[in-house]
């Protein structure tokens, strides 16, 4: 078995469940925290800036080099779209 695949598997799952936690915890984030980047884990708000950057450098010299939830307090998932090929 490639042990590495299991590993990249467990990082998956945890920043998974990590993400639930962020969307259940999001109503009481909003109110504190719109707009600003946070670093969440296990429920908990590590630190929060609104530069993503500085918030990252700041968490990972602290905390160490780990797979820490680091995202946006936004009411709504800002919608992406790409410009493709519409074949004729």
């Amino acid at each position: 078995m490639n042990t590495s695949h299991s590993i990249d598997l467990d990082r998956i799952s945890h920043l998974q469940q990590q993400e639930a936690l962020f969307e259940q915890a999001k109503p009481q984030l909003l109110g504190q925290y719109l707009g600003e980047f946070i670093a969440f884990e296990s429920n908990e708000v590590l630190d929060h800036d609104r530069d993503e950057k500085k918030l990252a450098e700041r968490v990972y010299t602290k905390y160490g080099y780990r797979d820490i939830l680091i995202k946006q307090v936004l009411p709504q998932e800002p919608q992406r779209f790409v410009r493709g090929f519409v074949p004729r």
